[in-house]
């Protein structure tokens, strides 16, 4: 399960990457990284690779594919977790 602490670190990360302007109140699992963010599959890209490198994961490129939500990313992070588990 992801951590409170680091899921409000990535939901500020998100939320500074976007022009939105939704709190993070106002972000939940089902918030959509176009519709609500109007962030580009490259932003998401980007922030999947920064994470990958912080956590020590790999998120599989089809599941990466799959991301559209914030709770999509946050499964594909605990999928990469089970893979990956750190030592």
């Amino acid at each position: 399960m992801i951590e409170l602490a680091f899921r409000g670190e990535v939901i500020q990360r998100l939320l500074g990457a976007s022009d939105s302007g939704l709190t993070a109140a106002e972000v939940n699992d089902a918030t959509s990284f176009r519709a609500d963010l109007d962030m580009s599959s490259l932003i998401l890209v980007t922030l999947a690779a920064e994470l990958e490198g912080e956590l020590g994961i790999d998120i599989d490129d089809e599941e990466l594919g799959r991301i559209q939500t914030i709770g999509d990313l946050f499964k594909a992070i605990e999928n990469g977790r089970r893979r990956n588990p750190r030592t």
